[in-house]
Protein backbone atom coordinates (compact mmCIF):
# COMPACT_ATOMS: atom_id res chain seq x y z
CA UNK A 1 0.00 0.00 0.00
CA UNK A 2 1.37 3.72 -0.87
CA UNK A 3 0.58 6.87 0.50
CA UNK A 4 -0.09 10.18 -0.85
CA UNK A 5 -2.47 12.60 -0.06
CA UNK A 6 -6.10 11.57 -0.32
CA UNK A 7 -4.74 8.88 -2.75
CA UNK A 8 -3.77 5.57 -1.29
CA UNK A 9 -2.60 2.90 -4.09
CA UNK A 10 -2.99 -1.13 -3.52
CA UNK A 11 -0.42 -3.27 -5.22
CA UNK A 12 -1.97 -6.95 -5.43
CA UNK A 13 -0.53 -9.91 -7.27
CA UNK A 14 -3.77 -12.33 -8.40
CA UNK A 15 -4.01 -15.22 -10.61
CA UNK A 16 -6.22 -15.23 -13.60
CA UNK A 17 -8.23 -18.33 -14.81
CA UNK A 18 -5.63 -19.76 -17.11
CA UNK A 19 -3.56 -19.65 -13.74
CA UNK A 20 -1.37 -16.55 -15.63
CA UNK A 21 -0.02 -14.04 -12.79
CA UNK A 22 -0.91 -10.67 -12.79
CA UNK A 23 -0.43 -7.41 -10.82
CA UNK A 24 -3.87 -5.60 -10.09
CA UNK A 25 -3.06 -1.62 -8.80
CA UNK A 26 -6.19 0.21 -7.49
CA UNK A 27 -6.33 3.81 -6.79
CA UNK A 28 -8.60 5.05 -3.95
CA UNK A 29 -8.79 8.53 -3.30
CA UNK A 30 -11.47 11.15 -1.48
CA UNK A 31 -13.83 12.96 -3.92
CA UNK A 32 -15.39 14.97 -1.50
CA UNK A 33 -16.42 14.12 2.59
CA UNK A 34 -17.23 10.85 2.90
CA UNK A 35 -17.17 9.92 -0.96
CA UNK A 36 -14.42 7.71 -2.36
CA UNK A 37 -13.77 6.76 -6.10
CA UNK A 38 -11.48 4.14 -7.26
CA UNK A 39 -9.56 2.96 -10.16
CA UNK A 40 -8.71 -0.37 -11.40
CA UNK A 41 -6.07 -1.21 -13.86
CA UNK A 42 -4.08 -5.22 -14.38
CA UNK A 43 -1.21 -5.44 -16.02
CA UNK A 44 0.32 -9.11 -17.13
CA UNK A 45 3.93 -10.15 -16.16
CA UNK A 46 4.71 -9.55 -20.50
CA UNK A 47 3.62 -5.97 -20.19
CA UNK A 48 4.93 -4.96 -16.82
CA UNK A 49 8.76 -4.03 -18.35
CA UNK A 50 7.39 -1.79 -21.35
CA UNK A 51 4.89 -0.13 -18.49
CA UNK A 52 7.97 0.70 -16.38
CA UNK A 53 10.12 2.23 -19.42
CA UNK A 54 6.98 4.47 -20.54
CA UNK A 55 6.81 5.51 -16.29
CA UNK A 56 10.18 6.50 -16.35
CA UNK A 57 10.07 8.64 -20.28
CA UNK A 58 7.29 10.29 -19.10
CA UNK A 59 8.82 10.90 -15.54
CA UNK A 60 11.81 12.60 -17.35
CA UNK A 61 9.15 15.17 -19.11
CA UNK A 62 7.91 16.24 -15.35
Amino acid sequence: MLRFGKRTYFLDINEAKNGSKYLKITESSFIKEGERKRNTFILFKEDIKKFIEAIKEAEKEL
